[in-house]
């Protein structure tokens, strides 16, 4: 007797038919006639009657459905809890700031992980912000950010560069530019990351620094939603660049602009430093 064959039998008795609970267990219903009836010999009496309208269950099957519904149960929360600790027992966690896993060699990343059994392996992005401070309060044992952090107890190592691009449709009137200035965007219509990027607010701030308010005509999760919008005339998309060009769209560089830098961090006195620097060497090799 396993859970299974109990998952078998609880559906039979709430369908009172075999053919339906068979197509919902994917069986042949010959399969599952076979499991109810080793499951009859098992205990020695008749779970079910068959008859015209179905399976019936008899007293014997009664009770058998409602104590076989409690042994799952704890079955389910004990397996629950064995995961939870397990997870508990993986320490070292990673955390990714909104962004950051288009840019970063997820490869490597993922063959780290493979091979480091502690690692809780994860794959959300969060605000930039929270990132820094799960690392900080020491909920998470590394993170990827963008730009690098001014705390000292942290310790930030730059894993991936990225430039700062405007995406143009071969409509616009800057299709043929090289480079662009942030003050040539005072009059566009924008498409930025949202406000869970990091780059969201620098953009922003970059506008104002060149006196103006921008006009952000739509903002978006990720890139592929950008390119969809500027390929359909919403406006110009700002973000590093993650892209390729194609036929009706191009990315023109901005002058002057930083680059898009995402940081590896750590606190300098996290337990778990030398799996962190560990991690940066297979990242960087």
């Amino acid at each position: 007797m396993n859970t299974r064959n109990l998952k078998c039998f609880q559906t039979v008795y709430e369908e009172r038919n075999l053919q339906i609970a068979a197509g919902k267990l994917f069986l042949s219903p010959q399969g599952l006639s076979k499991i109810i009836k080793s499951l009859e010999d098992e205990c020695g009496a008749a779970l079910f009657v068959r008859s015209k309208e179905g399976f019936v269950p008899t007293e014997s099957g009664k009770v058998f459905y409602e104590k076989s519904k409690v042994i799952v149960q704890s079955l389910n929360d004990m397996f629950q809890s064995i995961e939870s600790i397990g997870d508990k027992e993986k320490r070292f966690k990673v955390g990714f700031a909104a962004g950051t896993i288009r840019a970063i060699d997820i490869p490597k990343v993922k063959s780290f992980m493979e091979e480091n059994p502690e690692i809780l392996g994860s794959w959300s992005e969060y605000e930039n912000a929270k990132v820094i401070d799960q690392v900080l309060n020491d909920e998470i044992s590394f993170g990827f950010v963008v730009g690098k952090p001014a705390q000292s107890n942290i310790t930030a190592t730059l894993v991936q560069s990225l430039d700062l691009v405007v995406y143009i449709h071969k409509m616009h009137r800057f299709w043929d530019k090289n480079t662009l200035e942030i003050k040539e965007l005072r009059d566009e219509n924008l498409i930025l990351m949202n406000e869970k990027h990091h780059l969201y607010y620098d953009v922003v701030n970059a506008c104002h620094m060149c006196d103006f308010k921008p006009h952000i005509a739509a903002t978006v999760e990720e890139g592929e939603a950008m390119y969809k919008l500027v390929e359909n005339g919403i406006g110009i998309g700002i973000s590093p660049r993650f892209l390729k060009d194609n036929d009706n769209i191009r990315a023109v560089s901005l002058k002057d602009a930083y680059t898009w830098d995402i940081y590896g961090i750590y606190r300098k006195d996290s337990a778990d430093k030398d799996i962190a620097e560990r991690f940066l060497t297979a990242l960087k090799s």
